[in-house]
């Protein structure tokens, strides 16, 4: 991912607020903050959504970062908000051509692009439905069977929704579920003694 970091560093208040984050699908999130107690994730509209106004009308001011960019910036506790022209160059904006809006972590990594999303709207997904079956043998310690049965099927969610590193593949879940659920009881091993093979019969 790009990075950006200011030419000039300023202090950042310690009492600002955290820009609220919500997920739009599975790993991918927005950032918005309050203003006038309504919720604004475009800080390019009015509070309407219908006209265009100067992010300086929501706290925004102009801000120099590497490579000559210029960018609308507002701090937040959780990293800062940037509005800039579609080719991320510049803060100069038109009212004609939607602005490109990223929200930067504190350490410079973008937790959220608008241009990537857009692109990523645009993207017909290839889908694959794949069906596993999973068996897994539970020493209860007292527990009941249904309890090692709700267990096995947490552990599967809690993995399927951490998903699998970036560097094994490309391919992202996007929707599990449950099909079915059995318990059997395990076979106890036999402690009968097969005097068969003894005498070799």
């Amino acid at each position: 991912m790009s990075r950006w970091i200011e030419l000039n560093p300023h202090g950042r208040p310690v009492d600002l607020p955290d820009a609220i984050r919500r997920q739009t699908s599975p790993g991918v999130f927005t950032f918005s903050f309050v203003h006038d107690d309504l919720e604004i994730d475009n800080p390019t509209l009015d509070v309407s959504g219908r006209y265009f106004v100067s992010p300086r009308e929501y706290g925004f001011a102009i801000r120099g970062f590497q490579s000559g960019r210029t960018a609308w910036a507002r701090d937040f506790r959780n990293g800062t908000m940037l509005v800039v022209n579609p080719e991320g160059l510049s803060h100069v904006l038109s009212p004609k051509v939607a602005a490109r809006i990223l929200f930067v972590a504190t350490n410079g990594d973008v937790l959220h692009d608008s241009a990537q999303q857009r692109r990523a709207q645009r993207y017909v997904p290839e889908l694959v439905e794949v069906r596993l079956t999973v068996s897994a043998t539970f020493d209860l310690h007292g527990e009941t069977p249904e309890g090692a049965r709700a267990v096995l099927m947490r552990m599967v969610d809690a993995a399927l929704m951490a998903g699998a590193p970036t560097s094994q593949t490309d391919a992202v879940l996007t929707e599990h579920k449950f099909e079915t659920s059995t318990v059997f009881a395990a076979e106890a091993p036999s402690t009968d003694t097969d005097f068969s093979q003894l005498l070799g019969l």
